[in-house]
């Protein structure tokens, strides 16, 4: 009986799992990758506090949830991330606030990071 139980959870946790990373799909049914448009807007910011990839992934997932953002990749080694926005619909800085809302900072200023994070 416990290996079912065990059995049964594991199934559900790996489940969960793969449809946080894989399963999202924005408001249209598309992958979140889209076609950059000419109105699109592409920058990348500087963003520090993150202990692993997870919190990579967490900080995409929770940006590419935003209307208006077209693409997010975030690159934990590097601690930059690159955002390809349709401007009138989003802004930079509701891009930072929103990285800042889940624990992390965020600058488009190198210097300005460096002094913080001192």
């Amino acid at each position: 009986m416990e290996k079912l139980i065990v059995i049964g959870t594991s199934f559900l946790l790996i489940g969960g799992i793969s449809w946080f990373f894989f399963g999202k799909k924005n408001k249209n049914n598309q992958t979140s990758i889209e076609i950059q448009n000419e109105g699109d807007e592409t920058f990348e910011l500087n963003i520090s506090g993150m202990h692993c990839a997870g919190c990579a992934a967490g900080i995409e997932g929770t940006i590419r949830s935003l209307e208006g953002v077209k693409d997010v990749q975030v690159n934990f080694a590097t601690s930059k991330g690159r955002f390809v926005i349709n401007p009138s619909k989003i802004s930079k800085e509701l891009i930072i606030q929103k990285i800042k809302e889940l624990g992390y900072d965020a600058s488009l200023d190198i210097e300005n990071l460096e002094k913080k994070s001192s």
